[in-house]
């Protein structure tokens, strides 16, 4: 991974790979595609019968003549096949709307979940250096207290509470580093990347 904090290159950069590599937005990027191919061919097509609709004019049969000027000849039935075209053109067009909103949806909710992750990891990283800090501390102490019990100082009681709370912070540290690993894991999964080395 190319970086893995709350920053806002970071997220840009996790939001990037993330919508990159989306199942969902590669789908519906074929969708509005294909969607456009119609479109071109229904405007190629609708071009097509408005350019020719003259010539149904031009027949040599009076009965067609006759029918195109008052009505239900060949002109009546170009104009409904442009009508028609221009219909579906026209559900094309608000159904490749949908698509680009729902892709706007899955943008926004990816960068949504990107920066939750990334906040999760930072806590979850503060939290394992905080328990770091009082296991180092904790060691100095159970150092010491260990000394005093060697000389006959302190009670056993005393010495297992100690042994326990140290047991206890390295639970803590090993919870926090467990929830690293699994918002790396989620990101991984997102972007498809692979996790940085942070050692």
């Amino acid at each position: 991974m190319p970086c893995l904090d709350s920053s806002s290159e970071c997220i840009e950069q996790l939001t990037g790979k993330a919508i990159a590599n989306s199942p969902e937005l590669v789908t519906l990027d074929e969708q509005i595609a294909l969607i456009d191919k119609r479109l071109v061919v229904a405007g190629e097509r609708i071009e097509h019968t408005s350019k020719k609709r003259w010539t149904n004019y031009l027949s040599t049969d009076p009965l067609r003549i006759a029918a195109n000027v008052f009505g239900g000849g060949d002109v009546q039935r170009d104009n409904i096949a442009i009508a028609d075209l221009e219909v579906k053109s026209a559900e094309l067009e608000a159904y490749r709307a949908n698509l680009h909103r729902r892709q706007a949806e899955i943008k926004s909710e990816l960068n949504e979940e990107i920066l939750s992750l990334t906040l999760d990891y930072e806590t979850a990283e503060r939290e394992s250096v905080l328990a770091q800090s009082k296991l180092a501390t904790y060691n100095q102490q159970r150092q010491l207290i260990e000394i005093d019990y060697q000389f006959g100082s302190g009670s056993t009681t005393q010495m297992l509470s100690m042994w326990q709370q140290g047991e206890e912070l390295s639970a803590d540290i090993m919870e926090a580093d467990g929830k690293q690993e699994k918002i790396i894991r989620k990101i991984q999964q997102l972007t498809g990347l692979t996790p940085i080395n942070n050692n």
